[in-house]
């Protein structure tokens, strides 16, 4: 898709032809990164609904969706299982690692994975994986990592920014029209 594809340089076309599998954090990224508490110690989150609604057009294509966070959320425990994401590893300090035994689990050499991350503890799978993606309104040296630093702000649609490039440079996302 032309539209789509334009707003890339021809390396990041290359790498998102490459991918089949979308890993990510969540706050700062599928959320705007601010954690609500009510009084009674409930968390709230924001999710943007474009960001879900392409995971299941993902999945028609047999690209694996996954949540790989530093904190645990009963909301994004919720929202994994609302949309069918094939995995939620929450509470984990040592993303990296589970990266690379999610790539093993799957068969997935690391090039072929997008990895959307926005902060310190995602950085080292910014340098491993096949394409690296972070929101607009991420730090500085966060940006300076990232293949591809989204036109979106962290729970402004950036999955789904992603997830389209990855369909357009796959040849899906005409199928899907």
């Amino acid at each position: 898709m032309k539209a789509i594809l334009e707003h890339y340089s021809k390396d990041q076309i290359k790498k998102a032809s490459s991918i089949k599998a979308i890993f990510m954090d969540v706050d700062g990224v599928l959320t705007d990164g601010h954690i609500v508490y009510d009084e009674a110690g409930h968390e709230f989150k924001n999710f943007h609904v474009r960001d879900g609604l392409i995971v299941s057009h993902l999945k028609r294509f047999g690209i694996i969706t996954g949540i790989i966070s530093g904190r645990e959320s009963a909301a994004v425990s919720r929202r994994c299982a609302e949309l069918g994401i094939d995995f939620c590893h929450q509470g984990i300090l040592d993303k990296l690692s589970v990266v690379e035994k999610l790539a093993k689990h799957y068969g997935l050499k690391m090039k072929e994975i997008l990895y959307l991350g926005d902060d310190i503890n995602d950085v080292s799978i910014f340098r491993q994986c096949g394409l690296s993606v972070c929101p607009s309104d991420t730090l500085s040296y966060v940006k300076d990592e990232a293949d591809l630093v989204s036109r979106f702000k962290g729970g402004k649609g950036v999955m789904r920014e992603a997830a389209d490039l990855v369909l357009a440079a796959r040849g899906f996302m005409e199928k899907l029209l």
